[in-house]
């Protein structure tokens, strides 16, 4: 087992990842201080129909804990306002209390909503994060949870980080090809963001599929090793922790004007091609990085053409990132492989790299 500790101003937390890590549960609660407390498993249809999550659920049952479920429809048009409140209602129904425990098992759309009742109810309750995807390596980490508004994605949330993330690579085995790629794209910006070694071994010996569990915790902990060390150092968002947002601006933007219809990884791919040509016309980032970044998510079979022309609905989207200030479009550029910068953006410079993009012209 691999354990990462990530620091935080609301206490700190472990990281843990293994293959078969979810037996760990009933025992990482009793040492969490939370083994006698009512426990809440909230979830998605689609997670609770699988093996995993009945697993889950009947070791809590047989420790003699208070088990209950609550899930909502997969996909992140479900990440709303709504379907939290429909969530307070059935913690209210099953006289779940501030001292009691949340168990947020599912892929990113459920541990931030799940994180974002948890932050909410009664001012307040623990939680765990049990992803069940590998997209969600990265947004279990770090305590940023939230719901989307139609306006834009995860515009309502705060920072309330949960009390463990418990990641059993056993869990992936689900995952078909393309849920497999959104995962990926994520594991690729974090080797851009921080790990060369991680980003050459992607390049040179492209991962695409789960193969042995427990050969791939290695691959998955550098990957959110990146993002622990990132969130150590800014929790907060309040300068570094940016930098985790490579790909993101335009990617989120991508993501929403799809209607959802687009992956999140795929969308962060296109994004991550985008905001590279970004960095490359500025002479910011050598236009052999771009362009090997652009071939690594093609060989995960991302795409790196953004497929919609209405360049103008997208801008318009991306005005309403949460990131930017009165001074201009904060975007988070790739400098170099393992290095990415907080830059000030022009919208058409955006215009201009996303259009040179959809036309196939990667430098």
């Amino acid at each position: 087992m691999i354990r990462l500790d990530v620091r935080s101003a609301q206490g700190a937390y472990p990281v843990l990842v293994d293959a078969g890590a979810r037996r760990l549960l009933p025992g990482l609660l009793q040492e969490l201080g939370l083994a006698d407390r009512k426990v809440a498993v909230i979830t998605d249809e689609m997670v609770q129909k699988t093996a995993f999550a009945r697993e889950l659920v009947d070791a809590l049952a047989k420790v003699g804990r208070g088990v209950f479920e609550l899930a909502f429809p997969a996909g992140d048009a479900h990440k709303n306002l709504g379907t939290a409140v429909q969530i307070y209602h059935g913690l209210l129904r099953h006289g779940f209390r501030r001292g009691d425990v949340i168990l947020a098992v599912g892929g990113g759309v459920v541990g931030d909503l799940a994180g974002f009742v948890a932050a909410t109810y009664m001012r307040g309750v623990p939680y765990v994060q049990v992803p069940t995807t590998l997209l969600a390596h990265d947004s279990a980490i770090g305590g940023k949870v939230g719901v989307n508004l139609e306006e834009g994605k995860n515009l309502v949330g705060a920072f309330y980080p949960p009390r463990a993330v418990l990641f059993d690579t056993e869990a992936l085995s689900t995952l078909d090809s393309r849920q497999w790629s959104n995962g990926m794209a994520e594991v690729i910006k974090h080797a851009i963001i921080a790990d060369i070694i991680l980003f050459d071994q992607l390049e040179t010996n492209p991962v695409a599929g789960l193969g042995d569990p427990a050969e791939f915790v290695d691959v998955l902990a550098r990957a959110m090793r990146v993002k622990v060390d990132v969130v150590n150092q800014d929790e907060r968002e309040t300068g570094l922790r940016q930098v985790l947002n490579v790909g993101h601006t335009v990617g989120h933007a991508v993501e929403q004007y799809s209607g959802y219809s687009l992956g999140h990884g795929e969308a962060v791919a296109i994004g991550l091609v985008v905001e590279a040509m970004i960095a490359a016309r500025r002479g910011c980032l050598p236009e052999v990085d771009a362009a090997r970044i652009a071939a690594v998510l093609a060989r995960h079979a991302l795409p790196t053409r953004p497929p919609y022309p209405d360049v103008d609905a997208v801008l318009r989207l991306i005005e309403v990132d949460k990131k930017h200030t009165h001074d201009g479009w904060t975007f988070a550029l790739p400098a170099a492989i393992g290095r990415v910068e907080i830059c000030k953006v022009q919208p058409d410079e955006v215009r201009q790299a996303y259009e040179e993009a959809r036309e196939g012209h990667h430098p």
